[in-house]
């Protein structure tokens, strides 16, 4: 039970693995099922198919040895008008040497021509051929060649294993397995042979037949006469030996081609000298077949269903991903927050491709994105609204630091210092000129980095060159744009706070660096630092975009600029220690000017 909840559980609990598992049921199954009844179908059919490809190549094979018995036959009806050449010429003159000397060329000629091992041929002794002795031979040689019978014979076709020819032929001086065609010729009158002749064949043409035919497959095959003498076979082992007399019985008594014999089948075919040619295929070949056609079709299969299952898996999962990136959406979706993309959305180039599912995306976007512009618009009036408070307080950020300045030129006048006293009053106008000409939102960083340079050097007047700072920019950046009056307000906070009985002396150092597609500039100073409590307010106050506009409003409200999406989705980072210094880090992306 606990099992079967579980798989309910894994099954149900997503809309993917529903889905998949729906997909899984509509095509594993019927494959299964289309599976097992080919099986069955193919299993009967690739037997029959093998079956009648053996049989086919069998028949292949009885044409050609039809086609050589009857051509020795064809042979043999040739040599019997020779034949009537001899046995009509009896006296001893030199034109009965001629036709001899014709007949004996003639015969040699069939020999070579058509391939044969030998014919023979037997003579009454009172011939002038008959004492050749190669191929002419006296009738009483037939009891010495062992064919005494072949005169009183009813078939024409003979087989004789360890058959000799004379030293002359064969030097060899070995027997030969061969089948002949006979032909002779008795006289009607007296009963008595006139001739006799034999067109052999070797054994060892057929037996090459067969295994030319057999050759790289594991069935056999043999030719045997009426008797069940075993003529011809694949395992020369054989040759010469008797067919059992049951299969014999069999394969004599019946007119079928295909017989099933316990493990093996015989294809028995009767050859045209009425010998049998008889294959031997044993089931187990038949099988074997049928088992690698079924082996390769269900390698179809498996391989079939891995990639229909990742056809399945990926197409459900493109499905399902989709609706999860859209329902994602949906639920992350806040005001304020930036638009949530749908990826997916924008690989589809054609919107006529688009699905239910994806219309459904650009409807979410389409209402994301009229919800954000309507945020931005408030937040814009927002940001506007507080450039006005922050532009009214920027004329009033500093009255004692205008004080000072005007009471430093005014000492430096009377004790007749008028150079340090012009050189105060030229930064001063040059430093409201730049802040009055750049009256965009957006300057170069080069500007900015101006601004504060002659910030601080007005302070460094006030203070009596207790003041000094560097700055390092990498290069090429001074051309990126900046939100105006990003600096001042830390390098102030650096100077006023940063001045402590133990701190007579502040270094400011001012880095301007790249980052990844970003601009990093960290300002540092060596002053009292911040105290814990006062730093946790300004951190959670610079994270949360807060702006107070009774403490830290410089600082916050640059924060706050620097964040919007125009002035870079820039962050704020501040990190300080008592009596060794405060770091503050601005990051915002890239921007470049118009030209």
């Amino acid at each position: 039970m606990d099992i079967i909840r579980y798989v309910k559980s894994f099954i149900f609990s997503k809309y993917h693995h529903r889905l998949l598992f729906s997909f899984l049921i509509c095509t594993v199954l019927p494959i299964i099922l289309m599976g097992s009844i080919l099986y069955s179908i193919t299993h009967k059919i690739a037997g029959d198919s093998i079956l009648n490809s053996i049989i086919l190549a069998d028949d292949q094979l009885n044409i050609r040895i039809n086609n050589r018995l009857n051509q020795v036959q064809k042979i043999s009806d040739t040599i019997r008008y020779d034949m009537y050449s001899l046995i009509n010429r009896m006296p001893h003159n030199s034109e009965d040497f001629s036709i001899l000397t014709n007949v004996r060329d003639n015969i040699h000629l069939l020999e070579s021509t058509f391939n044969v091992y030998h014919i023979d041929i037997f003579l009454d002794d009172k011939n002038i051929a008959s004492s050749e002795g190669l191929t002419f031979h006296p009738l009483y040689d037939l009891k010495e060649f062992d064919l005494e019978d072949i005169v009183s014979m009813d078939s024409k076709w003979i087989y004789k294993p360890n058959y000799h020819l004379s030293y002359v032929l064969d030097n060899t001086g070995k027997t030969q397995n061969v089948t002949g065609y006979v032909s002779t010729l008795n006289n009607q009158v007296t009963k008595n042979t006139e001739y006799a002749y034999i067109v052999l064949l070797n054994i060892s043409e057929f037996s090459d037949m067969l295994n030319e035919s057999f050759s790289g497959i594991d069935l056999s095959g043999f030719i045997i006469d009426s008797n069940g003498n075993i003529i011809s076979h694949t395992d020369e082992k054989l040759i010469g030996t008797k067919l059992d007399s049951d299969i014999l019985n069999i394969i004599s008594s019946s007119n079928k081609t295909v017989y099933d014999n316990k493990s093996l089948y015989y294809h028995v075919v009767k050859l045209d000298n009425g010998w049998y040619h008889v294959t031997e295929i044993p089931k187990t070949y038949i099988y074997s077949n049928v088992y690698t056609i079924l082996k390769t079709f269900f390698l179809i299969i498996f391989i079939s269903i891995p990639i229909i299952l990742l056809i399945i898996f990926l197409t459900s999962a493109n499905l399902t991903n989709r609706i999860r990136k859209l329902s994602f959406a949906m639920d992350s979706f806040k005001l304020g927050k930036k638009s949530i993309k749908l990826d997916y959305l924008t690989s589809i180039n054609d919107s006529d491709c688009y699905d239910e599912i994806d219309r459904l995306g650009l409807t979410f976007l389409n209402m994301q994105e009229s919800i954000n512009k309507n945020m931005q618009s408030i937040l814009e009036l927002t940001v506007s609204e507080e450039k006005l408070k922050y532009q009214l307080l920027q004329s009033q950020i500093n009255p004692h630091f205008l004080y000072n300045i005007l009471g430093t030129i005014k000492t430096c006048q009377t004790i007749g210092k008028l150079d340090i006293a012009n050189h105060m009053i030229d930064n001063l106008t040059r430093f409201y000129r730049m802040s009055l000409r750049k009256s965009g939102e957006k300057i170069t960083i080069k500007d900015e980095l101006e601004i504060s340079r002659l910030y601080l050097e007005m302070e460094q007047l006030c203070r009596k060159d207790t003041l000094t700072w560097s700055i390092d920019t990498e290069d090429g950046i001074e051309n990126y744009l900046i939100c105006k009056f990003t600096l001042q307000p830390f390098l102030e906070n650096s100077v006023l706070h940063g001045y402590s009985t133990g701190h007579r002396n502040i270094h400011i150092s001012i880095s301007v660096c790249y980052g990844d597609d970003e601009i990093i500039i960290i300002i540092k100073d060596n002053g009292c630092g911040i105290e814990p409590e006062k730093l946790t307010k300004i951190k959670y106050q610079l994270q949360n975009h807060i702006v107070d506009y009774t403490q830290h409003f410089g600082i916050c409200n640059v924060n706050k600029r620097i964040s919007n999406t125009e002035f870079g989705s820039g962050e704020i980072t501040i990190e300080s220690c008592l009596n060794e210094g405060t770091a503050i880090t601005i990051k915002y992306a890239q921007m470049e000017g118009d030209n």
